[in-house]
């Protein structure tokens, strides 16, 4: 008998050891996918590493989703003109659209973005985690320890508003830093160029990004939700209470309500890709289904960009194969 029960209690065992082995590699496989765990262990010993006394890591580029968990962008499924272009900039970019549960960039399919992206949203990731002065004033090092690629206190982050303004009241919080990759203030928009100069007090914007508090954002070409932010977007937009009004406008409502909130960043590093004509819009009425008239993307442009991906792409993709075998002769071996 006492045979019995001992082989039995080690079978349990063997079992509860099992169990457990298989719930964690469940949870962990669930929350990493494949190899992330690894790197996730690795970066997380190299951040204890870094962080402690000697400060903050340096800025380092941004990964292909820009540190979020996925890159989605919304398209209405016959426009496979804007989808053919937005996939190649972002196989030109580095950049991966992908599906999974996480924090989430959301673009129109008519955006254009700086080719230097990846370095511009890796210094903006920096400051949000490592010298956000709007959260923690001038004790950042209180954020070092958070595991979250762009600071873990925001509903959304507006990195593609085609206008807005910030809270009039609280224009202290602000922070300002050097990006190499942010354009001229010449070059900005007008709505731009008066909240640099008249808000924030910057006279040439060249090399300067600002981030604020968001407050009440124009347009949706560009934004982040994290988990409890688009939580909060069902609940208060749509989901649980009705709304009649544009999203947009519901958004920048409910933010400048306090309800929402987040970080918009200045000038925005997603704009608008225009071609002219019926092909800039997918729901004006007042086109009247008209024909396009335009060369499309050939003749495009966008504004607010320092070097804007889409216009790169002719170089990027030059090749002139005759004119390089000019003057070469390849000698045949005689059979």
């Amino acid at each position: 008998m006492s045979f019995f029960l001992t082989t039995q209690g080690i079978r349990i065992l063997q079992i509860l050891v099992a169990s457990t082995v298989i719930l964690t590699l469940f949870f962990s496989v669930s929350h990493f996918s494949s190899g992330e765990l690894r790197d996730a262990a690795r970066n997380s010993i190299a951040e204890h590493v870094k962080v402690g006394s000697r400060g903050p890591p340096e800025p380092k580029p941004a990964n292909a989703t820009l540190d979020f968990q996925e890159i989605i962008y919304l398209s209405m499924p016959y426009r496979t003109d804007r989808q053919d272009a937005l996939s190649l900039i972002a196989a030109v970019s580095g950049l991966k659209l992908t599906m999974i549960p996480g924090s989430a960039l959301i673009l129109e399919d008519d955006v254009d973005w700086d080719v230097d992206i990846r370095n511009i949203m890796g210094k903006f990731s920096w400051q949000l985690r490592y010298n956000n002065t709007l959260r923690w004033g001038k004790n950042v090092e209180q954020g070092w320890k958070e595991d979250c690629p762009y600071g873990c206190d925001w509903d959304e982050i507006f990195v593609g508003q085609c206008g807005g303004k910030p809270n009039q009241n609280r224009l202290d919080l602000h922070q300002a830093y050097t990006d190499p990759a942010s354009p001229a203030l010449s070059t900005l928009q007008p709505w731009l160029q008066k909240e640099f100069s008249t808000l924030w007090n910057i006279s040439e914007s060249a090399n300067t990004r600002v981030i604020s508090p968001t407050w009440e954002p124009i347009c949706l070409m560009g934004y982040a939700l994290s988990r409890m932010g688009a939580m909060r977007m069902l609940y208060n937009i749509g989901g649980w209470r009705p709304f009649g009004n544009p999203v947009d406008n519901e958004i920048a409502w409910r933010t400048s309500e306090g309800v929402l909130s987040g970080y918009t960043l200045s000038p925005p590093v997603f704009t608008a890709w225009r071609v002219g004509g019926s092909q800039d819009s997918d729901n004006d009425a007042g086109l009247n289904a008209k024909p396009a008239n335009t060369k499309g993307n050939i003749e495009g442009y966008s504004r607010n960009l320092k070097n804007g991906v889409r216009k790169s792409l002719p170089e990027y993709f030059k090749k002139d194969f005759w004119n390089g075998m000019e003057g070469k002769r390849v000698d045949r071996l005689e059979t």
